[in-house]
């Protein structure tokens, strides 16, 4: 994927004639809204001297923190016309007679070395962008990575999509969509924070040791959301325990939390069983009085599956694929190494030393 980033560079169409210089500042402003909350961090846009997809001002953007986990180089592209921005890797796709299915079919697969199936949207987007879905196999069913294909159908791009009148923070909230998420708090505040994070993954577990006492004192300040967002490439039991989550937050949604606590204090003990997590599930389903045959039903349902896998899809849509990821009033934070300048500003937005 990174090669082919940096292929792209170099690729550009002529720029067209037509196009109406935009506001530098503006779009700066935009960018850094958009991008994720750094310490130290600084963002850069280039206007490139050529064009790529049809209707778009390319720019480069750069994004550098002192925090080395965090920051990225990638495309800004601007239209004129209808005000939409697209944050995005750009990837050329082969000119020939193919449908353009099948070429974006062969870029993807050159880049994940995975077989998938590529659906382009029959109606387009303003500007003549159509959407396009490319999804692969897993053992949890097809999962989707999405992307937009330009009206010229030789150029793929894959990120986010908004546009300068709207706030990037509204653009991200309802791309991540918040309605699968487990809430808490008060629904009242003006303090929205929103954690995506994964059962299995160590750094979540530090985060969740820091962070959970921090949330727990201040529930009547924030409007707080979690949402699952299971690395299951990488961790084999972390979408078994987003099911388990998800059928808990159902079936007895008093024992969500002590479930998410659970999990994430006997994370190293679950991979030292090296047992299927359904067993560490049901122990816990039943040393709570939990009706078992309820939430087994809903963790073994193909469309729980697929509503997961669409919850990760809308997270990865959006540039979020790492965990834990905290959206603190519409403004996604990593978190690092160990979190201090998280942590930090999340103390800051509820307004506690």
């Amino acid at each position: 994927m990174k090669r082919l980033l940096i292929a792209t560079t170099v690729a550009l169409l002529p720029l067209c004639a037509s196009a109406q210089p935009a506001d530098l500042p503006t779009l700066r402003a935009y960018a850094t809204k958009a991008m994720p909350r750094c310490p130290g961090a600084t963002v850069t846009l280039e206007a490139l001297p050529n064009a790529g997809p049809a209707g778009f001002i390319p720019y480069g953007l750069t994004h550098t923190s002192s925090d080395s986990t965090c920051g990225k180089k990638t495309f800004f592209l601007y239209s004129p016309t209808s005000q939409q921005i697209v944050i995005a890797s750009l990837f050329p796709l082969p000119k020939d007679s193919r449908p353009a299915a099948d070429r974006v079919a062969e870029v993807v697969m050159e880049a994940l070395k995975k077989p998938v199936k590529v659906n382009i949207a029959p109606f387009p987007l303003p500007d003549g962008l159509r959407a396009v879905s490319m999804a692969r196999d897993t053992p949890y069913g097809s999962f989707a990575y999405h992307g937009f294909l330009d009206a010229t159908q030789n150029w793929m791009m894959v990120g986010s999509r908004g546009n300068l009148r709207t706030e990037p923070s509204q653009s991200l909230l309802e791309s991540v969509n918040l309605s699968s998420a487990v809430r808490r708090g008060n629904p009242k505040s003006k303090i929205k924070i929103v954690e995506l994070s994964d059962f299995q993954c160590p750094t979540c577990a530090r985060a969740h040791k820091k962070v959970e006492p921090i949330i727990a004192k201040n529930l009547g300040k924030i409007d707080y959301y979690r949402l699952d967002l299971p690395l299951f490439d990488h961790h084999e039991w972390a979408a078994d325990a987003a099911l388990g989550a998800r059928a808990i937050a159902r079936v007895a949604p008093a024992k969500y939390w002590t479930y998410v606590n659970f999990v994430f204090d006997n994370q190293e003990s679950i991979d030292e069983a090296k047992q299927p997590f359904e067993k560490t599930l049901r122990n816990f389903v039943e040393d709570h009085d939990i009706d078992w045959s309820k939430v087994e039903k809903i963790t073994k349902s193909p469309a729980e599956s697929a509503a997961l896998l669409e919850q990760v899809s809308r997270a990865f849509d959006v540039g979020i694929n790492s965990t834990p990821t905290y959206i603190v009033n519409g403004q996604v934070m990593g978190f690092g190494p160990e979190g201090t300048y998280t942590i930090e500003q999340l103390k800051k937005a509820i307004g506690v030393k």
